[in-house]
């Protein structure tokens, strides 16, 4: 009997060589069969740890996270008098966080595009299957400082490098959603509680490089950000936020990447080729441009008084709905006219706020918005607004977001969990025609159509 037990003990070892589960499920079955004792169980297990020790990670790996999504869609294009057009396009982003601490993080994210597109990162099928680029899209540290300097843990938040835009907005207005400043930004949060009319306060500053230019000053953006978070019960909820964004030499940015030709600094009447053109840059602004018509910069500066609020209620009509109204609002002093653009629009559905974007969360739930836009020549800088409001003709486009109107309805749905379907109808329309440089002939609306599938992780 005793030999007998030995030969079962081997097995059993044998078995824990081969795999947890299965040795757990086999020393058991022999313990409770009376063929090994509890004792020689826990001697085997005991000798298998000392021959095969658990690999131990390393403890910095529980810091780091991994997060992104991908997202693919079909986009349409259709006016009086426009060949219609149809194309596919893909968005693929992938990034990670590390914490190391409760203090101090970084996060770096990689995402698809054209790497002179400041506002995109769609990567359009094209180009006979050739290879898609990918690029650093976000690489930043973020600091909250805390016990380390005997402050508060969250009161305030530095981040630092290329990140995402953190400004509240309920829309694309002032900055697409893919625009990735480079600088730095503070958030500090003055009031943040559950009761009460006043639920929060922050404020937000923003110092942003725009370019680097060795011969003359540095484009720049350096702005400020009161956002107030109020209830009027714990159903009903309304934020409110007002800014100034202002933006320093941005002549520069436009003499050195959106005119193709520079004039000759020995021949006045002559052009030369711009290495640093960049047909990328979507701008519908005003320019100012010299008797070669190369550009010379922009007809007015920016500095953009900003204004943005949203009022959403958990159940408005009684139906255990949520719906919202939302708005932002944007005004540029420096320009004598042509200089004020509003987003305004309605949502319903389990998103719950964010009308705009409708992020939803569960299988099964919906939501819908339409928004209402109208943008003038001048009212923002078009390089970093919205994408997809680009006015396009059979002869002639206006690539910007400014000097346009449009209707925007959108329907969202969660098919599968973290898979959510969206369709989106763009109706856009040229506000002044003598205003642009691309002659816009008529003004037939366009159609823009969008189809997306978006899987996140």
């Amino acid at each position: 009997m005793q030999i007998r037990k030995k030969w079962l003990g081997a097995a059993l070892a044998a078995a824990l060589s081969a795999g947890t589960a299965q040795a757990g499920d086999l020393g058991e079955i022999l313990r409770r069969k009376g063929v090994i004792t509890e004792a020689e169980l826990e001697q085997a297990r005991e000798e298998e740890k000392k021959q095969n020790p658990t690999t131990q990670l390393p403890k910095w790996l529980d810091s780091i996270s991994l997060f992104g999504d991908l997202r693919t869609r079909h986009e349409g294009f259709y006016a009086q008098d426009l060949n219609a057009r149809n194309r596919f396009r893909l968005r693929a982003r992938l990034g990670l966080t590390a914490n190391v601490s409760d203090e101090v993080g970084a996060t770096v994210r990689l995402a698809s595009g054209n790497p002179d597109d400041p506002i995109s990162t769609n990567q359009s099928f094209e180009r006979a299957f050739t290879r898609k680029p990918i690029n650093l899209d976000q690489a930043y540290l973020t600091l909250k400082p805390g016990k380390t300097l005997g402050l508060d843990p969250g009161w305030v938040t530095v981040t630092g490098g290329k990140f995402g835009v953190n400004a509240y907005r309920v829309s694309e207005l002032i900055w697409d959603d893919d625009l990735s400043p480079e600088g730095a930004t503070e958030t500090v949060n003055l009031v943040e509680q559950r009761q009460g009319f006043l639920r929060g306060l922050k404020v937000n500053a923003f110092q942003w490089i725009v370019d680097e230019l060795a011969a003359a000053g540095d484009p720049w953006m350096g702005g400020g950000q009161l956002v107030a978070d109020t209830a009027f019960s714990d159903t009903t909820k309304w934020t409110l936020a007002f800014a100034d964004y202002h933006y320093e030499n941005l002549n520069g940015v436009a003499r050195k990447f959106l005119s193709q030709n520079t004039t000759d600094s020995k021949d006045p009447t002559k052009s030369n080729a711009n290495s640093s053109f960049n047909s990328q840059l979507a701008n519908s602004n005003s320019l100012v441009r010299d008797a070669n018509k190369n550009i010379l910069g922009y007809r007015s500066r920016f500095n953009v008084i900003h204004g943005a609020t949203e009022l959403n209620s958990a159940d408005p009509v009684g139906l255990g709905i949520p719906a919202g109204v939302f708005s932002d609002l944007a005004y540029n002093t420096q320009a004598d006219g042509r200089n004020v653009g509003f987003y305004i629009g309605a949502g319903i559905g389990k998103a719950g706020k964010d009308w705009y974007h409708n992020s939803l969360k569960n299988v099964g739930d919906w939501g819908m918005s339409y928004t209402y836009a109208r943008v003038e020549k001048d009212a923002v800088p078009s390089l970093f607004s919205f994408s997809d409001l680009d006015y396009v003709q059979k002869k002639a486009t206006q690539k910007g977001s400014t000097n346009v109107s449009a209707h925007m309805v959108r329907l969202d749905y969660v098919l599968l969990p973290n898979l959510q379907l969206t369709a989106k109808a763009h109706l856009i329309d040229a506000l002044d025609r003598k205003a642009s440089n691309a002659s816009l002939n008529g003004n037939p609306t366009l159609v823009r159509t969008q189809l997306d599938a978006v899987l996140k992780f």
